[in-house]
């Protein structure tokens, strides 16, 4: 393995990492997920919006949507920098392809598709868990400076009917900026020191690390409303979709539904359902779905038959343990 220029991050502990049970279970809740999300699916709908929607449209949907994949895919590549482990990045790339994919339509139990491929080409449980905590991190950092930018410079306008005014919201987005900024701070003071709860140790990344995160995460949640953005094709300001965005992701980390069917739909009705018809809504939503949803899942369905079939073929024998530079 090529030498860093900079000492990977020991990831200590997580000896009680998910089993074998626990992998094959989230695996058989995903596989049944996964049916049931595409037979809810309404191919004649989606059919009818993608032939009415100009393909100059679908086309910068599809280029933002797959964007935003690659950043999500860089969260796994610099989680493999910081651990140092020696899975090669193609492979790395491709499961946290698929892993990102089978997450976003099939909720938690998606989780199982990561921790069944790394396990599968030689990373241990203990490892793997590790990795998961620190993209599932990743992503919620981007949203905390998004989010709180938003909130604090009053970018977002909330609907009067809403119970939050935006006196609060302002003093809720300055919370969000304190709170990633101690993090921030603990990161690059205090990242040497681990915290063990019930027999697992943790430690926080050099803030170096922290600090990609946060520019990664913040500019695959900007993709991810470009893509809305230029589905509704200038009926709602690019500030205003990305409010609804990080207003559904709130939405859906209370309400947990696979592909946030119906959450999503709700909130941006919500939001932008004044200066937006709903003809209109409703098409570039089905659109986003069939987009940046289906199409990636049913990718992802491919590229993980082809890594268990290298898997088995190409048995791996991983040294998980960070190199050294």
């Amino acid at each position: 393995m090529p030498q860093n220029d900079r000492e990977p991050v020991a990831w200590r502990g997580y000896a009680r990492g998910p089993g074998t049970a626990l992998t094959i279970g989230l695996l058989v809740l995903g596989a049944a997920l996964l049916a049931h999300h595409l037979l809810q699916v309404d191919w004649a709908a989606m059919r009818g919006v993608m032939a009415d929607m100009p393909r100059s449209a679908l086309l910068a949907a599809g280029l933002l949507s797959a964007a935003s994949y690659a950043v999500y895919c860089c969260f796994d590549l610099l989680g493999k920098r910081t651990t140092g482990h020696a899975l090669d990045s193609a492979r790395v790339v491709a499961i946290g392809f698929v892993s990102h994919a089978c997450s976003l339509s099939l909720g938690p139990a998606g989780a199982g598709v990561r921790f069944r491929l790394a396990m599968r080409h030689g990373l241990p449980a203990h490892l793997v868990a590790a990795l998961w905590i620190f993209n599932v991190a990743s992503n919620w950092l981007g949203f905390m400076l998004i989010t709180g930018t938003a909130f604090a410079t009053q970018l977002f306008v909330l609907p009067d009917t809403w119970a939050l005014g935006q006196e609060a919201l302002r003093w809720l987005g300055v919370a969000l900026l304190a709170a990633l900024f101690a993090f921030l701070l603990a990161c690059r003071f205090a990242h040497h020191r681990a915290w063990t709860v019930r027999g697992v140790s943790f430690s926080l990344p050099p803030a170096w690390v922290a600090a990609l995160q946060c520019g990664l995460s913040a500019l695959n949640w900007l993709l991810i409303a470009g893509v809305v953005h230029v589905l509704l094709r200038g009926q709602a300001s690019f500030e205003q979709v990305l409010g609804a965005v990080m207003a559904s992701a709130v939405a859906l980390a209370i309400i947990d539904v696979p592909a946030g069917l119906g959450v999503t739909e709700a909130v941006f009705f919500a939001l932008l359902g004044s200066q937006v018809g709903p003809t209109e809504l409703l098409g570039a939503l089905l659109a986003y779905r069939a987009i940046f949803f289906v199409a990636p899942l049913l990718l992802a369905a491919l590229v993980y038959l082809l890594l268990e079939w290298d898997a088995h073929h190409r048995p791996a024998e991983i040294d998980s343990s960070p190199s050294r530079a």
